[in-house]
């Protein structure tokens, strides 16, 4: 029997996010910007909605494709909003469009900031349990004023954070999980 992060397990979807991308270490930009764009996405949603909308975003937002997205406008933001493929939350779309466009202007920084403050290593939590914020809060907060810095939207400790353990900065599986 396979043992998982206890929150993979509440669904199908969990299931195969948790087991084929959440904690693997990723360098490559577009995949980062995806990965942000998803927690910004998700922020006061639970995250089985985001991977529910996650086909029709990739195609509606062209996976997510950071020149794509850095060249829509205002009024392509209200036609975006209109679709039922996508999370239709107008300023988090506006924030995605914002971000592309920061992050097209100079990628490496965005790759930088990511991982340049763990050396461009994964660390290791070793959590026994789910984290709390606090338990975090000291490390996220100079990545967050750093991606705040850069100009980027929507970039709360929990959302960073989020995105740290999804693109592989942090490693917060479970001491337990076969996927360590």
């Amino acid at each position: 029997m396979v043992i998982r992060c206890p929150w993979a397990t509440k669904s199908p979807m969990l299931m195969v996010y948790h087991d084929t991308q959440w904690g693997k270490p990723t360098r490559e930009v577009q995949e980062l910007f995806r990965a942000l764009c998803l927690e910004v996405l998700q922020a006061g949603l639970a995250f089985q909605v985001v991977l529910k909308h996650e086909e029709g975003m990739d195609q509606v937002l062209h996976h997510f494709s950071i020149d794509y997205l850095a060249n829509l406008t205002a009024t392509d933001i209200l036609t975006l909003c209109r679709d039922e493929r996508i999370i239709r939350n107008r300023v988090k779309i506006a924030a995605l469009v914002e971000n592309a466009a920061i992050v097209a202007k100079n990628p490496g920084k965005f790759v930088d900031l990511t991982w340049a403050p763990v050396h461009y290593v994964q660390l290791d939590h070793l959590p026994t349990a789910k984290l709390k914020k606090k338990d975090y809060e000291a490390f996220v907060t100079p990545f967050v004023a750093a991606f705040k810095e850069l100009g980027l939207k929507r970039m709360g400790p929990i959302t960073v954070y989020s995105y740290l353990q999804a693109v592989g900065v942090v490693n917060d599986h479970q001491l337990n999980c076969d996927f360590r």
